[in-house]
């Protein structure tokens, strides 16, 4: 299995016979690993699901974003395990082409050759590293499509554990790039009491606010503003009462966030113990100890655009690897 664009020289019923076989993407992250198989709808961008798969690898925890970037025997451990999962998925659904990518902290550690070569020789899937701009690009993509968004003003940003993306109009030019803000970085670098202090929290958006000024996102008042990442469709099914076991695509895409309302429920959440998040409705457990920073960051990000309303995209990177190929 390997990350290459199909040969140019296909006559047409080679393609549709291509078009019909399934294919995979797949997102090595800062804290998940994400498997989605599907097959091409026609001669559409259409995509059908067939399976997705998430597990929690973590490897943003313990990652020094300033000292010793690196990724340690424990997370290599977590990824392999994760990874033969996910080859063996891809044997049942007879799947032989797949588009893996690398994204979030994978790109600052300094063992990252090692590792991405260590899976290709255990599992014989190939992940190519991306930039944060192709992330964003293709994030941007994956999520413009499934809500059927053809032109701008538009302005997608992807809350990650480690990074967070943008792909967006700038006065009718699309612009893409990452800034290195994400739920669980934040938490690791500034979050050490449980439930967190007044004076972590006040940390933590100073940092966010720093880095967006950095970043020269002009204002998006104008904009039509989407939201995609772990973080984000958590806070969306917490607001629409969506079970865990029931969030995927077709349940919350298209669904729409209010400033106020994430204001209220990080107000909520902000005084629990990360115990007590954990039976909040919607949330998954492995995200209670992420999803304070995760809100802050939305919170940050909508204040700093001036947008009062996010719509909801959990389509992303993984349709956008599959929609470009």
């Amino acid at each position: 299995m390997s990350v290459r664009k199909y040969p140019q020289n296909l006559s047409p019923f080679d393609t549709i016979s291509r078009m019909k076989q399934p294919v995979a993407s797949i997102d090595l992250g800062s804290h998940t690993a994400r498997l989605l198989i599907a097959q091409q709808t026609g001669f559409s961008e259409r995509l059908r699901p067939l399976l997705r798969k998430r597990a929690y690898i973590r490897l943003a925890e313990g990652f020094d974003r300033v000292g010793v970037r690196i990724i340690g025997p424990d997370a290599f451990a977590r990824v392999l395990k994760v990874m033969h999962e996910f080859a063996h998925l891809l044997v049942d659904f007879n799947v032989r082409q797949v588009y893996g990518v690398a994204t979030g902290i994978i790109r600052d550690a300094i063992n990252r050759d090692q590792f991405l070569d260590h899976i290709y020789e255990q599992t014989n899937i190939r992940i190519e590293l991306i930039s944060g701009k192709r992330e964003a690009m293709l994030s941007g993509k994956g999520a413009l499509n499934s809500l059927n968004i053809k032109g701008g003003p538009f302005l997608v940003f992807d809350l990650g554990g480690g990074t967070t993306e943008f792909y967006y109009d700038n006065r009718g030019k699309v612009e893409a790039k990452s800034v290195p803000l994400g739920a669980v970085a934040l938490t690791n670098e500034f979050i050490r009491s449980d439930p967190p202090g007044e004076t972590e929290l006040d940390s933590v958006s100073r940092e966010i606010d720093q880095y967006l000024i950095n970043a020269h996102i002009g204002p998006a008042r104008e904009h039509v503003v989407i939201g995609t990442g772990g973080s984000v469709t958590t806070l969306a099914s917490m607001l629409h009462r969506i079970r865990s076991d029931d969030i995927r695509p077709e349940m919350v895409n298209g669904l729409r966030m209010t400033l106020p309302q994430i204001a209220g429920c990080f107000e909520e959440m902000r005084y629990m113990s990360v115990k007590q998040r954990m039976g909040l409705p919607g949330l998954d457990p492995e995200r209670a100890n992420v999803i304070v920073a995760g809100s802050l960051v939305i919170l940050g990000l909508m204040k700093y655009l001036g947008a009062l309303e996010v719509i909801i995209s959990m389509s992303d990177l993984l349709e956008g690897l599959l929609i470009e190929y």
